[in-house]
C-alpha cells in the first residue's frame, strides 16, 4: 500500500493526490493546494513540503465561496463581494499564500502593457496580428486604504503580439479586468439601492 510522500500516513487508491514527483494524502493534498484553490501537478517534493510546513493564515480562506474562475489567476466569491488571486509560480516565479481582497476596497483596476498604448490601439494590432512585440502585460489593482497596488503579471517578457502565446494571455487579462469591473459596478449599484 502507497504511502504519503509528505507525512507518511497510508493512502488507498480513492485519497491520493498526484503531484509532479508522487502522491500525498487528502490533508496533505489539502495544505499544498491551499485549501483546494489551485492545482499541484507540476509542484515537486520540495514545494509541496514547504507548503504543507507553513503556518498560513486559515482565517482568510473560511467563507470564500468560489462562484467563478479565470483561469489559474483570479477566483471569484460574488457571494460576499471577495476575490482571491491564488498567486501561481507563473506570476510570482515562487510558492506564496494566495491573496483575499474585499472587492468594496478596490479603487480602480486598469490593464497595462509595454510599449504604452491604449486598448483600442493593442486590440488593433492584435486582429490583424502585428509584428511588434510587447514587453509585458498585466492587470493592476489599486486599493482604497493604501498606496500599494497589486499586480497579476500575465507577460514579463517581450513576446510578438501575433503569437498564440500573446492571444491567450491578452484574452486572460481581459477577463479578469472585465469581471472585476463587473463585481464593483455591482457594488457600487447595490450601495446605491440600499441608500435610496
Amino acid at each position: 500500500m502507497k504511502t504519503c510522500d509528505v507525512c507518511g500516513q497510508s493512502i488507498g487508491f480513492v485519497g491520493k493526490f498526484k503531484y509532479k514527483d508522487g502522491y500525498i494524502c487528502k490533508k496533505c493534498y489539502k495544505k499544498a493546494s491551499r485549501q483546494f484553490t489551485e492545482t499541484i501537478t507540476q509542484k515537486t517534493l520540495a514545494e509541496i513540503k514547504l507548503l504543507c510546513e507553513t503556518e498560513r493564515d486559515e482565517k482568510a480562506f473560511e467563507g470564500f465561496v468560489i462562484t467563478g474562475r479565470i483561469g489559474n489567476y483570479l477566483l471569484v466569491d460574488e457571494k460576499n463581494y471577495r476575490i482571491c488571486i491564488p498567486n501561481n509560480r507563473m506570476m510570482n516565479k515562487k510558492v506564496s499564500d494566495p491573496d483575499f481582497y474585499d472587492i468594496r476596497n478596490i479603487k480602480k483596476c486598469e490593464l497595462l502593457v509595454s510599449p504604452k498604448m491604449t486598448l483600442k490601439e493593442l486590440n488593433e494590432k492584435a486582429v490583424h496580428k502585428s509584428e511588434d512585440t510587447i514587453d509585458y502585460l498585466k492587470v493592476c489593482l489599486w486599493f482604497k486604504d493604501t498606496t500599494k497596488k497589486k499586480e497579476m503579471i500575465l507577460i514579463e517578457n517581450p513576446v510578438r503580439i501575433k503569437t498564440f502565446a500573446f492571444r491567450q494571455s491578452y484574452r486572460f487579462a481581459e477577463r479578469i479586468d472585465e469581471e472585476i469591473h463587473r463585481l464593483m459596478k455591482k457594488v457600487q449599484e447595490e450601495a446605491f439601492d440600499e441608500a435610496i
